[in-house]
């Protein structure tokens, strides 16, 4: 029944919660705010892989209410924030049950985290790759298509093992949303697209992209609208500019927002994902195959474990 599975699912958490051990950090940006540096690892851990996540769906899950137990202490209530996304997240629950350290930055509001610089973001994959039981030599960056823009720019500004990114929706680096060319983009040539769109768009993805020395793992869905207009921009100058990448290309989206702020034409702190769980689970089986090979740890819980579906 729903209330046993529901039950069983409980039980499997709060086991899966004794078997990590999760720590904090405030972090103060140079615009003043805050930010908290969470990091979770497999408790038997010595020595492993880290992949820092730049997700949306962290900062929701942390800051949402919590359900229930009203005379939970503050320190118990602190701990089921933070261990909400690795716990329930997808990415959180299979990263670690395979092995890896799982670390995220979250603040009060989106626009804390916007004001935070590339030097910021560098502090805080440092504070990570220099935790004793991460092996700074297999440390990746894995980001959701809704921080595209900030995440594709740091990984051309910080060493990682690899970068993984699925593929956004929208033109990077543009204010413009030229929406009418995606819907276009199957029936223009490259050429043609800059040429409507914004041709400065092309030196700039030229030259951010000719920084990133990391492999890239790019996830792509075949359902995406920007589907053609991604392979004639972003992946015509992955190829022109000799940037080492591969693809994981996905019949439907594994992810899909269900809330967004229309007045402000921004994204909502907390939005809801849909997850489709044959496209999720594939994304993670190849990501984690991906990390594998580019990593210099292998955790033998890499060896042993399968995907949690």
């Amino acid at each position: 029944t729903r209330k046993e599975s529901s039950a069983a699912s409980d039980v499997y958490k709060r086991q899966f919660q004794d078997d990590i051990i999760v720590k904090s950090k405030s972090i103060r940006l140079q615009s003043g705010k805050r930010v908290n540096l969470i990091w979770g690892r497999p408790k038997k851990a010595k020595l492993a892989p880290a992949v820092f996540v730049i997700d949306v769906e962290s900062a929701s899950m942390t800051t949402a209410p919590l359900r229930g137990f009203f005379n939970r202490s503050k320190r118990k209530e602190r701990r089921e924030r933070e261990t909400r996304y690795l716990v329930n997240s997808p990415f959180g629950s299979n990263l670690l049950g395979q092995g890896f350290i799982v670390a995220y930055a979250i603040g009060s509001d989106l626009e804390t985290l916007r004001s935070a610089r590339v030097s910021d973001w560098v502090n805080m994959f440092d504070q990570i790759r220099d935790t004793k039981e991460v092996d700074e030599n297999s440390y990746f960056l894995m980001s959701t298509k809704e921080y595209a823009n900030l995440s594709t720019y740091l990984a051309g500004n910080y060493s990682f093992s690899g970068f993984i990114l699925e593929e956004p929706h929208y033109m990077l680096f543009s204010r413009q949303s030229h929406l009418d060319i995606i819907q276009q983009s199957g029936e223009l040539t490259t050429e043609e697209i800059w040429r409507r769109t914004d041709p400065s768009r092309r030196n700039m993805y030229e030259k951010i992209f000719s920084n990133i020395y990391s492999p890239i793992m790019l996830i792509r869905a075949e359902d995406s609208p920007a589907f053609q207009f991604s392979e004639k921009t972003l992946i015509d100058t992955l190829r022109t500019s000799n940037t080492y990448f591969e693809t994981i290309t996905l019949k439907r989206s594994a992810r899909n927002i269900q809330s967004m702020n229309t007045l402000q034409g921004v994204m909502d702190i907390e939005p809801r994902i849909r997850y489709n769980a044959h496209s999720i689970s594939t994304w993670l089986e190849r990501m984690i195959n991906y990390m594998k090979t580019n990593s210099d740890t292998m955790p033998i819980e890499l060896q042993k474990r399968a995907i949690i579906r």
